[in-house]
């Protein structure tokens, strides 16, 4: 069995690389302080991509609230590297506040 490795931000953050190197998403989850809704994205990158990147997947979080990016059962393959960002926009990168907690499990 392939052992799982777990990083989570150690504060209030925008962004967190959870790894810079290839690897599977197996769970993606965290909490926004914003008074407001935002998204949260995921990207295929060694770190944190420009503003206009597009993610793999993108979830839209409510104002305060826990959220979780659904993921396939045997994870998301991330070829270049992970990494979860807050953005004010959906379909592109538009970097955020550090308003979040995120928490990431990889193989």
């Amino acid at each position: 069995m392939t052992p799982f490795n777990q990083r989570s931000s150690a504060a209030a953050a925008a962004s967190l690389v959870v790894k810079p190197v290839a690897a599977v998403v197996t769970h993606l989850a965290g909490y926004s302080a914003r008074g407001s809704a935002q998204f949260i994205q995921l990207h295929d990158a060694a770190a944190l991509p420009s503003n206009g990147a597009v993610p793999l997947a993108v979830v839209t979080v409510a104002a305060s609230a826990n959220f979780q990016i659904p993921l396939p059962m045997a994870g998301m393959e991330c070829i270049t590297g992970v990494v979860v960002c807050n953005s004010s926009t959906y379909a592109t990168l538009t970097i955020g506040s550090a308003d979040c907690f995120f928490t990431a499990q990889t193989t």
